[in-house]
């Protein structure tokens, strides 16, 4: 592996020292390098990970364990942010950050283990932030005012405040929370630490203080318990192993503890070593629990075992393997006879296994009915499936490709997500590993698949019996119940008339003042000469991705696009670009120039292949029926029989064997970035994607044109699609957050547009109908109707000096437009604000049972298209409202009203969003918003280091989209579809850098004013809140000047989203059930049904 010429390990030998750091461990996978160096006077772990990316992540890794529901590793995560010893003013840390060219900082929290992280552009910025950070992290200030704001305090109308309390009311009574309390606590005993919850109790983070925090991090920050990841473009590893060393003088100079170590023999600190964190489960137990909501249709069911242990490796890849064979696509056998049946168990059957000390598995079913022919049986009907599969002879065939298949699917996100992937290993290996060779067991396993490959049925069979069969198990049935949340209701109110009596009301008025103060921007901010002292980044030094691509159709006009035009329409980009350039480009451009089909072509460096061909819809005159009808279209579309065309005809369940076999990922989408029932800007595309290993290529090729081809639906199969998905809607309904986003969009888009067409209340209303009638006349004429036009545009990223001979005429089968002179955009049909239809609603206000807590969303128009003048600007404006310690940080979050915000500017939609999210008070973090934007528009809080600060974060997060080469290739496809050229990114950096304190004073005065009143259709307004709040809440917006908003129920509004009346929709099923699902992908790989789309690698286990 190469960085800027310089390999990170060249030369490097074990027991070598460099500035006291002994090298101990080296890790090479594929084009990836992970060097191990332990410090000898501390016991700091350092590990560099060398892979090709301009972005460097580092990762602050300390083993955690909770000692009870108080939430100590959690809430002191949230506190190392707000001052150190040589930084005590609250927002230094994320405002350095963002001089380093970073978006601020982060953590997270986990049952074994506490991380803090950075990203930068480039290694410059990481070094510099370094010392800050461990300054923060080792010598954090923890005060009273600190742990007031961001863990816990009453306010003075008797309400409970802080980040932490939030955070953790929005989780505490989701059914999946619920669910994994009771889990963990049948599966360990009380007092085992993974029994623990890490994230705190609401009843006990009403009590813990600041001292508890205090000596927790004590105990648990230490330099002998701390290891540093880095990983990125890094090069020179003596010049960064310097850098820390520096940093770890100046912590010992300063007074922090060391130990040192034998660093050839030193593996940390261990948490977990104890037994009772592991008691043995003896015994088989079951447990009902019971989750506040509306309605009480569907609930879940999971049933779970303990696992080996966590240096057992091949045993647990094994447990893995054996549970995707079990559950993993509609040909499982769990997944055939529990979800694709006539009369399904539920939507969808999830297994995970969580590699622990001593692990744990489970089996998940999804959105149960709430009946006794369900409820009572499901137990019953896994063991009876589990006995059959162990009775009937093993589908080896199907397992061995489920290892290749996982094999090549580790090692394609080493290529599109290698720093998740590394560091995943390292922080487990850290935790729990106590000898080198564990890193390599945990990072590759390369040895533990080509073992696996070659074990016989009894092996299998062997773990089948012991783990799943003969083992005690323990099951959790979490059900959704009026009555809790009636409950939850009254102790609410209960807890106030409590909390007022308990307290000094003085006290409580005092503390608030204290807040207000902390956050009017006047207690105190950071110096100017810290920030001087620190410096900037030097950003011309960063330097943007730049591979090759060739694509035969243009964005803005030939000539225009930022390529050299070399053959009729054949433009190539960035011809010198990439560290493997292709020396020959003559073939490929005439092939590409015979072509009929619209194609772009990206060169880099890689092992697969992955092929993306996108189809228009809007020019093709669909009926409304037709564009609700793309939904369901896309999840069939690799879950169907192939009839006779470009070959014999294939059932379904062969297709989706081969496409386990010969792909790592695949998938139909609708735009780029659509998730089910919440379809994106671009949503009136269709957007199917392969990727498979170079030796697959011609293979997957073939069965992409079968697809496109020779579908031919079936009944049967469609009648099954469709009550998995009706059934999986459950959670969507439930969703306040779909709720709001549904509402949002029912007051500004036309009804009949592909985006609410295929919006949450719409899809509810056609996926009952279509369980009701035969959709398969509807959807075979779509189906034709769709991919026999020549509109459509094909992507391929691949290594082309990899690639076989004339790969590329394959594609002359296809059609291609009549009108190649026209933009990309032209031939796809896109209209930027094509769907605007404001209504005469423009505010609805709704309370739910299922949440905790409110949502809001306030949307204003802004300027439409990516070339608009504005556009820098506006980017820059929300960065400065969003990022990290910015005025509104501090006002909302800061002051405990909400966990979480944003103000984002959507151009494909003209459309600038305020969204509060997970506010305990709702109407707080409305006021706070609100002032916040009247002092910007007046020409108040803007500063030009503030401003300065927002411009490299947004810097930071424009390269952060082409972080990977994959992820590059794909915001080039993207940036045609924008209508925007090749030089867009470079463009738009440059303007980034020249916006100042006078523009964004502009920009306030034009669009913030807008928030700060109400009224008129150009301007909609959505709030969900619980039902405990949602009168005070709605009589607090009523006094804010939100009286219009119209009140009603959730259920009603999707009525109103699908018909335009606010009337709720008849969607109930022979059974009495309702269905919906949250965020479920539009995927039909199932390795992702349910985990967000990445933006750029959005096919499936990518």
């Amino acid at each position: 592996m190469v960085s800027n010429g310089v390999s990170l390990a060249a030369g490097a030998v074990l027991g070598e020292m460099i500035a006291e750091f002994m090298l101990v461990n080296m890790v090479t996978l594929k084009h990836v390098e992970v060097l191990e160096y332990v410090s000898s006077r501390s016991g700091m772990r350092v590990f560099l990970m060398e892979y090709e990316s301009p972005i460097v992540n580092s990762y602050y890794i300390f083993p955690t364990r909770a000692e009870n529901h108080e939430g100590l590793p959690h809430t002191l995560e949230h506190l190392i942010f707000l001052g150190s010893a040589l930084y005590p003013e609250r927002g230094t840390l994320d405002l350095l950050a963002s001089r380093a060219i970073a978006t601020g900082t982060n953590a997270w929290t986990d049952v074994d283990h506490t991380v803090y992280t950075i990203s930068t552009a480039g290694l410059e910025g990481s070094l510099k932030m370094m010392p800050v950070y461990l300054d923060h992290l080792l010598r954090p200030t923890l005060t009273q005012d600190a742990f007031i704001t961001d863990v816990h305090r009453v306010t003075p109308d008797g309400m409970n405040s802080g980040t932490v309390y939030c955070e953790m009311k929005n989780h505490e009574n989701s059914a999946d929370s619920i669910t994994n309390f009771e889990l963990m606590h049948l599966l360990y005993l009380s007092e085992s630490g993974y029994s623990m919850v890490h994230g705190g109790r609401l009843e006990a983070l009403r009590r813990t203080t600041n001292e508890r925090v205090r000596e927790y991090h004590r105990r648990y920050y230490r330099l002998d318990n701390m290891s540093i990841a880095l990983g990125g473009r890094l090069g020179d590893r003596a010049a960064i192993l310097k850098a820390v060393a520096h940093a770890e003088a100046g912590l010992i100079s300063s007074g922090v503890e060391t130990h040192p170590v034998d660093a050839a023999n030193y593996f940390g600190i261990k948490h977990w070593d104890d037994p009772v964190h592991c008691p043995p489960l003896d015994e088989t137990s079951h447990s009902t629990v019971y989750f506040p909501s509306d309605d009480e249709e569907v609930g879940q069911f999971t049933m779970a075992w303990r696992g080996p242990k966590w240096d057992e490796f091949e045993l647990c890849r094994a447990i893995s393997l054996l549970g995707l064979y079990l559950t993993h696509t509609p040909i499982s056998p769990m997944e055939q006879a529990l979800v694709y049946t006539k009369d399904p168990f539920g939507s969808g059957v999830v297994f995970s296994h969580e590699i622990l000390k001593d692990g744990h598995f489970t089996i998940n079913v999804q959105d149960v009915p709430c009946n006794p022919s369900k409820l009572d049986t499901i137990e019953s009907r896994i063991r009876e499936l589990l006995l059959e599969v162990f009775d009937n002879p093993l589908d080896m065939q199907r397992l061995r490709a489920l290892i290749l298949r996982e094999c090549m699917a580790h090692y394609r996100s080493l290529e599109t997500s290698p720093a998740e992937v590394l560091v995943d290993g390292v922080i487990s290996y850290v935790i729990y590993g106590s000898d080198r060779k564990d890193l390599d067991e945990q990072l590759e396993g390369n040895g533990q698949m080509s073992s696996l490959l070659e074990k016989d049925e009894e092996y299998w069979k062997g773990i089948l019996w012991q783990y799943f069969i003969d083992a005690p198990w323990v099951t959790v049935t979490t059900l959704p119940s009026i009555e809790e949340s009636e409950r939850i209701e009254r102790f609410e109110q209960s807890l106030i008339s409590q909390q007022l009596e308990a307290s000094d009301l003085d006290f409580l008025r005092e503390q608030e003042e204290r807040v207000e103060l902390i956050f009017s921007n006047k207690s105190g901010s950071v110096p100017p000469h810290v920030m001087e002292a620190f410096g900037l980044v030097d950003v011309s030094k960063i330097q943007p991705t730049a591979w090759p691509y060739m694509r035969n159709f243009t964005s803005i006009g030939y000539g225009h696009d930022g390529g050299r035009v070399l053959q009729g329409r054949v433009q190539l980009f960035n011809e010198h670009g990439g560290s493997i350039p292709v020396s020959n480009w003559s073939s490929l451009v005439s092939d590409l120039y015979s072509l009929h089909i619209l194609m772009q072509v990206n060169h880099i460096a890689s092992d697969f292949v992955r092929i993306s061909v996108v189809i228009p819809t809007s020019h093709l005159g669909l009926s409304h029926m037709e564009k609700q009808s793309l939904t369901l279209l896309c999840a069939l579309l690799f879950q169907s029989d192939f009839g006779e065309g470009l070959g014999p005809s294939m059932p379904a369940d062969i297709l989706i064997r081969q496409l386990q076999e010969y792909t790592s990922s695949y998938s139909a989408n609708l735009g780029f970035n659509s998730t089910f029932g919440n379809p994106d800007g671009f949503c009136e595309l269709i957007q199917l994607s392969m990727t498979c290993h170079l030796s697959n290529y011609e293979r997957v090729f073939y069965l992409l044109q079968r697809v496109l081809r020779d579908v031919r639906f079936t009944p049967t199969i469609i009648s099954s699609r469709v009550s998995s998905l009706l059934k999986s809607f459950k959670k969507k309904g439930r969703s306040a957050k779909s709720i709001v986003r549904q509402a949002s969009q029912a007051m500004r888009l036309r009804r009949d547009s592909a985006l609410m067409s295929n919006g949450l209340g719409q899809q509810l209303e056609y996926l009952h109908y279509a369980e009701e009638s035969d959709m398969t006349e509807l959807l075979q004429g779509l189906y034709y109707k769709l991919f026999s036009q020549g509109n459509m545009v094909a992507h391929v990223t691949c290594d082309l000096t990899q690639m076989p001979d004339s790969w590329l005429r394959g594609w002359s089968v296809f059609s291609g437009s009549d009108a190649m002179d026209r933009t990309l955009r032209e031939l796809m049909g896109l209209r930027s604000g094509a769907d605007a239809q404001p209504n005469d609603v423009n505010g609805v206000f709704m309370s739910m049972a299922s949440t905790d807590v409110s949502f809001l969303s306030f949307v204003i128009p802004a300027p439409l298209g990516h070339l608009h003048p504005e556009y820098a600007l506006l980017c820059v404006l929300s960065e400065y409202l969003c990022m990290m310690e910015s005025p509104l940080f501090r006002a909302i979050r800061g002051g405990g009203f909400a966990y979480n915000y944003s103000v984002s500017y959507s151009p494909n939609l003209g459309e600038l969003h305020l969204s509060l999210q997970q506010a305990v008070d709702v109407l707080g973090a409305l006021r706070a918003t609100r002032e916040v934007f009247a002092q910007m528009a007046t020409g108040h809080l803007l500063t030009d280091s503030d401003v300065l600060s927002a411009c490299c974060s947004l810097i930071y997060s424009i390269i952060e989209d082409e972080e990977t080469l994959s992820e590059y290739s794909y915001q080039t496809f993207q940036d045609a579809f924008r209508g925007v050229g090749s030089d867009f990114t470079a463009t738009l950096l440059t303007q980034v850098r020249q916006v100042g304190v006078y523009d964004l004073r502009v920009l306030s005065q034009k669009y913030l004013t807008e928030y700060l009143s109400f009224g008129g259709s150009h301007r909609t307004i959505a709030v969900v809140t619980n039902k405990s709040q949602a009168d005070e809440v709605h009589t607090g917006l009523s006094k804010m000047g939100y009286g219009t908003l119209f009140r009603t129920t959730a259920r009603n509004l999707l009525g109103f989203a699908s018909r335009g009346v606010f009337q709720e929709l008849d969607l109930y099923n022979s059974d009495g059930s309702e269905s919906d699902d949250d965020d479920e992908l539009m995927d039909t790989d199932i390795d992702n049904s349910d985990a967000d789309m990445d933006s750029s690698e959005h096919d499936g286990s990518d």
